[in-house]
């Protein structure tokens, strides 16, 4: 038997402003749309009294009339899937079908994942999903009849943006040709860099940590670690060559140099602190942000250059401001 499955995906944004209506381009067939809290149809269907879907949705609202950004979907797939009998009748066999449910889920969820936290690299911004809700129905291809329909599932997201950042706000549209190709093109720009696929993609992992990992320490320390892996490749004068590289790599004058250099030592020399002697006092959420805030840059400099780790790094031993 010839069946499709269509379905239907929808998630309500966190940590977004009215902007992203109308700018933002999540990719693969998706669309953002207005919706309300006060809609009944998407309570009924996220599964939430009117009250519970204020609670978990509260922050989500783009203004007094508790509207939200929707993410939508609408897609359909065919596949031939084999009867059974069962009482003498030949019916559908639903074993085979779940399969295909759960092979679209994870293929929806991977990607919108993977988005979720790109946007979060192209900016200091706390853009999140809470959960993700899909609606599928089968249809006979021989009738074009419906099988089954209302097929739910509500997959939670378990991250949880921690300290005090703003929403994504996209000011204008050029910011949002470049936050849209941000999103098009960066996976592939990190799977073929010539400096380190594998190390560029562990320091976006750490980078996306540094908003997620519930310490502020560990937040702190996943972004020094990144900037490690990119900046360094001995085991000796590592604060030096850190900040030096880190400074150099980042800077175009030599106020700039000087500049990103006392922030790097500033961090490394609390990341020492907390390392060797476990002091963690003074670590402020200023500290998180900047040292996020240097990765990001790293890594995208790093993708802009697109050359080898040793390359960069001989680059960075001879580089220097008259």
């Amino acid at each position: 038997m010839r069946i499709k499955l269509q379905y239907t995906i929808k998630a309500i944004l966190s940590g977004v402003d009215e902007s992203v209506i109308d700018k933002l381009n999540f990719g693969n067939s998706f669309i953002i749309q207005k919706d309300s809290l006060t809609n009944g149809k998407l309570c009924k269907e996220f599964d939430y009294t009117f009250i519970g879907i204020r609670r978990i949705y509260e922050l989500s609202k783009l203004n007094q009339k508790l509207e939200v950004a929707l993410l939508t979907k609408k897609a359909e797939k065919e596949y031939t899937v084999k009867e059974i009998i069962i009482d003498n009748v030949s019916t559908l066999n639903y074993d085979q079908i779940y399969p295909y449910i759960s092979e679209i889920e994870d293929e929806e969820l991977k990607y919108i994942d993977e988005t979720m936290r790109n946007i979060r690299l192209f900016s200091e911004n706390c853009f999140n999903i809470k959960e993700i809700l899909f609606k599928f129905k089968i249809i006979n291809l021989k009738d074009n009849s419906t099988i089954f329909d209302n097929i739910y599932s509500k997959i939670p997201l378990p991250d949880k943006i921690y300290d005090n950042i703003s929403k994504l706000h996209i000011e204008n549209e050029l910011e949002a040709n470049k936050l849209n190709d941000f999103i098009k093109n960066i996976n592939a720009k990190v799977l073929s860099s010539n400096f380190s696929p594998e190390l560029l993609s562990q320091a976006c992992f750490l980078y996306d940590q540094s908003y997620t990992s519930s310490l502020e320490t560990i937040r702190f320390l996943v972004s020094i670690i990144g900037l490690e892996s990119l900046l360094i490749n001995s085991t000796t004068e590592l604060s030096y060559k850190f900040s030096r590289n880190g400074a150099m790599l980042l800077s175009t004058s030599k106020e700039e140099y000087y500049e990103y250099l006392k922030i790097l030592k500033k961090i490394y020399m609390k990341r020492s602190k907390y390392v060797h002697a476990g002091v963690t006092n003074d670590l402020t959420s200023n500290d998180v942000k900047q040292a996020r805030e240097i990765l990001r840059k790293v890594i995208n400099t790093i993708l802009i250059k697109n050359i080898s780790k040793e390359e960069l790094i001989k680059e960075l031993d001879i580089k220097g401001y008259i």
